[in-house]
């Protein structure tokens, strides 16, 4: 092997320190954000909506960090989170699904393996990033075999008035923490702090985002029930962080926030979760139109 064909070889090898970077910068990821700090507040934010659920994003960071070291993924990657937030996720989903701890975090542990395997799968063969498709598909698997093995649900949790605000016009705050799979106000407000500490933009648009699902939810002949704990607002948040962080202008953010409510629309009625999968699919196809202009 000559010293070309060495040199063009991905490094492999990972340190401590990288390491140990890539377990915040995985949360923040969730986001789309390579940012240390924004992980911490994330984090922060987590550990306000119950100390469980912080061990839970840093254990799924963590099990997805060293899955990919294990596979062998160059340490540039790793090192921007990208294999850290689908295994955040999984765990995260598996402890605010079932209990007791100790089962779902075990549970979830498997699953961000899996996940992180997955993730591996799709960078080699897919065309597009793969975003949380991983994670849609392991939640998937996770909460049938919850169905199936019986295992207990978790107790549901209720967000509190604030601001003045209350009932359905919370989500205009947990929506944010939604991304995470969790419910509350003060948690989504560290999260938009945190994304404003990238890109105030960032900030403005997840808030917009959410607003906007909210307002047109409620402008629905019979409003859903659940409309304060987020789960309408938080693809749409999420969607117009991923179009600003890739380069994309507010128009296409003001196209992909209906898409992704009708999407949330659509995969309920054939008896799924969404949980991210309506982002995924509009992300999959900005992507894909951006390949395809690009290759034209």
């Amino acid at each position: 092997m000559n010293a070309t064909s060495k040199a063009m070889e991905p490094e492999v090898r990972h340190g401590a320190r990288h390491l140990l970077r890539a377990v915040p910068t995985g949360i923040s990821q969730v986001y789309l954000q390579d940012s240390v700090p924004a992980g911490l507040l994330f984090v922060v934010a987590l550990l306000l909506a119950g100390p469980q659920l912080g061990l839970a994003a840093l254990v799924g960071s963590a099990v997805g960090v060293l899955t990919a070291a294990a596979l062998r993924v160059p340490h540039e990657r790793i090192g921007q989170g990208l294999f850290g937030f689908n295994g955040t996720l999984v765990v995260l989903g598996a402890v605010g699904s079932f209990r007791p701890l100790g089962l779902a975090l075990l549970v979830g542990t498997a699953g961000a393996v899996v996940a992180t395997v997955l993730m591996r799968i799709a960078d080699a063969f897919l065309t597009v990033p793969a975003r949380t498709a991983p994670f849609v598909l392991t939640y998937w698997l996770t909460v049938y075999l919850g169905h199936r093995l019986d295992w207990a649900p978790a107790a549901a949790a209720s967000p509190s008035p604030v601001l003045g605000l209350h009932g359905d016009y919370l989500g205009l705050f947990t929506a944010e923490s939604e991304v995470f799979l969790v419910s509350g106000w003060l948690p989504g407000v560290v999260m938009l702090i945190g994304l404003a500490l990238v890109r105030f933009r960032l900030a403005v648009g997840a808030f917009c985002g959410a607003a906007v699902s909210v307002l047109a939810v409620e402008l629905l002949p019979v409003t859903p029930p659940d409309v304060s704990a987020g789960v309408y607002g938080f693809n749409a948040a999420l969607v117009v962080v991923g179009l600003l962080s890739t380069g994309r202008g507010w128009r296409s953010c003001v196209l992909a926030v209906p898409a992704v409510l009708l999407l949330h629309g659509a995969i309920e009625a054939v008896g799924l979760v969404p949980t991210t999968f309506p982002f995924v699919l509009a992300m999959w196809t900005a992507d894909l139109r951006r390949r395809y202009r690009g290759s034209a």
